[in-house]
């Protein structure tokens, strides 16, 4: 017999359609009659939804680990018949789930530098910056995939080379400038973009808008993946565990936006899960800054 997480999980990923959901509400309440533990599924007012895509926040009286684990069980990908690939994952990054449009004509918001650029195409070879357009020195030909948590400390292994909530659409030179170096609050920087992204000693700094973007993949991150080989070649507590404190401010900071709510369901839709800190950032905090950095 399912267990109570696992039966909402698929109600809830199973559709995106109000009527049925609300139609299967009774045997939700009577589910959590018998359940050890408390669940509430709490949907966002319509205007903060954009459509054709209605984000869930998932509400739980779990907290720290228990949540941490919870969280891992229902974030894994769902979809029928999905097979991860890399190739497949930036063609529809590029197309689709980062073509979020550019003055009412398709084109990708570049995650560093926030400059849009125009274009359907799913190859990132296609997407070229105009002039200077973010004003660090060099004319980008192309649009890269940048990892947020770096490939090369999971040896490019599926599936995380290929999970889209921890890639964005970036510029070539910025994204070759963060290369593998932790996110930080920069000082005195020796490289930036017009957007505010640096690059210093202390490692890589986004811009502003979108610090909480990269704080909820993170964390996305080691939500699904701890249990996985992530941490070759790199210098853990100086990757990860003296940057949480900062993260979780990230995202307390700059909470989600209609874009990435609106990513997160385009990704749902291509590889069958969401990022639950996107539809509910709190979740953050319900975990924990001690039980993130024992990850």
């Amino acid at each position: 017999m399912k267990s109570i997480s696992a039966v909402l999980l698929s109600a809830v990923l199973s559709t995106l359609n109000f009527s049925s959901l609300a139609a299967q509400v009774p045997a939700f309440g009577a589910l959590r009659a018998s359940a050890p533990q408390r669940f509430e599924l709490v949907m966002p007012p319509a205007a903060s939804v954009a459509a054709p895509y209605s984000p869930y926040a998932l509400k739980t009286a779990l907290s720290g680990e228990q949540l941490f684990s919870y969280l891992h069980e229902t974030t894994a990908f769902s979809r029928a018949g999905y097979q991860p690939s890399y190739k497949g994952s930036k063609a529809y990054m590029y197309s689709t789930a980062d073509n979020s449009g550019c003055d009412g004509v398709p084109g990708i918001l570049t995650f560093y530098s926030q400059v849009c650029v125009k274009g359907s195409s799913n190859n990132g070879e296609n997407y070229k910056e105009q002039g200077d357009a973010n004003n660090d020195g060099v004319v980008d030909t192309f649009i890269n995939a940048e990892h947020l948590w770096p490939q090369s400390y999971f040896n490019s292994a599926l599936p995380m080379v290929a999970d889209l909530h921890h890639l964005q659409s970036t510029f070539a030179t910025p994204n070759g400038r963060r290369g593998n170096l932790p996110f930080a609050k920069v000082a005195k920087a020796t490289y930036r973009t017009s957007s505010g992204s640096k690059l210093g000693s202390e490692g890589f700094e986004p811009a502003d808008a979108v610090k909480g973007n990269v704080a909820r993949a993170m964390f996305y991150f080691i939500v699904r993946y701890s249990d996985k080989n992530i941490k070759q070649g790199m210098n853990y507590n100086s990757f990860w565990t003296s940057r949480v404190n900062m993260l979780m401010e990230w995202n307390r900071q700059d909470p989600p936006d209609a874009n990435e709510l609106r990513r997160n369901g385009l990704v749902e839709k291509f590889q069958g899960n969401r990022n639950p800190f996107i539809d509910n950032p709190e979740l953050v905090d319900q975990i924990g800054e001690q039980v993130f950095k024992a990850h």
